[in-house]
């Protein structure tokens, strides 16, 4: 396997929470899963390790990251930062052809909700709101911290549990923006990751203080 392949697979892993935050990932064990040496596990290693899924360190090998909820909490503070900015940006630019694209995204999204793929849908939608920004690092850059939260998300099930109200946001922005009202759509998509936060938040913390008692 290539170490882009194995890169892959370890993603996957970790975003459906069967890696979970903490965990070692030794590679002479990974070595032996995947039927190859440890060249190309250390090379996707570094691979996740760029994409900020993965902490290695000299002499202590390398592991799934794992951050407290302070820095849960600033991943998110970031996003609603540069998501709220670039559908701001996005509105403007937003024609009848993108909004069909956007609501065929979002029909899509809400078949995956009920599976797996979940978040998946969930990141194509909002990647279509902004893509009419013409950011891409700023795309480039949310979709970064999206991939750690839902290192997270995966980890603590956080997210399924709130599938009907986020799908329902999800419609009520796409409406607003339809109507030409860009700040009350500002306003809703600020609040829908404030409750994202909150929520994953809320089930960190609600473990680790049952892991403590």
């Amino acid at each position: 396997m290539t170490p882009d392949a194995i890169a892959a697979q370890l993603r996957a892993d970790l975003m459906a929470g069967t890696l979970r935050p903490g965990d070692d990932l030794a590679q002479g064990a990974l070595a032996e899963r995947f039927g190859v040496s440890r060249i190309p596990v250390r090379d996707a290693l570094r691979i996740l390790a760029g994409e900020g899924l993965v902490a290695m360190a000299a002499n202590r090998g390398a592991r799934a990251i794992s951050l407290t909820p302070a820095e849960v909490a600033e991943i998110y503070d970031l996003r609603i930062l540069l998501e709220v900015d670039a559908l701001r940006r996005a509105a403007p630019a937003l024609t009848p052809t993108a909004f069909a694209a956007i609501e065929r995204i979002r029909r899509k999204s809400e078949l995956d909700a009920a599976g797996p793929d979940w978040s998946a849908g969930d990141w194509a939608f909002h990647r279509a709101l902004y893509q009419p920004a013409g950011r891409p690092r700023q795309l480039a850059l949310i979709e970064s911290l999206r991939h750690t939260c839902r290192l997270f998300i995966a980890a603590y099930a956080a997210m399924p549990a709130k599938r009907r109200r986020w799908l329902d946001e999800h419609r009520r922005i796409v409406a607003c923006l339809q109507r030409g009202e860009t700040e009350p759509a500002v306003g809703l998509l600020r609040d829908h990751l404030r409750a994202a936060a909150s929520h994953l938040l809320e089930r960190m913390r609600g473990q680790r203080a049952g892991r403590v008692g």
